[in-house]
């Protein structure tokens, strides 16, 4: 998890305990706070993993397209039966 990540985790938490009463706060207590924090950095990380995947996968498919393009670049078109 990056640096980025974790920063934006805390000021979730930290907005999150600015929305509610201070007894609330000290209901919930810093250990359950900070709990809070790791779920929500996992959260982004996990999807910021997912999307780097999903583009991975484009560009694996866009490698393999323009391979065969290039392998048959100087080769003509073939014709087709049309009877």
């Amino acid at each position: 998890m990056t640096h980025r990540h974790t920063d934006h985790a805390q000021q979730v938490v930290e907005r999150f305990k600015e929305m509610i009463s201070e007894s609330g706060r000290q209901h919930i207590g810093q250990k359950h706070f900070d709990e809070l924090t790791l779920l929500i950095e996992s959260a982004i990380s996990t999807a910021v993993l997912e999307e780097l995947e999903i583009a991975a996968d484009k560009m694996n498919s866009l490698a393999h397209q323009m391979r065969n393009y290039a392998e048959h670049f100087d080769k003509p078109p073939q014709k087709t039966d049309s009877t």
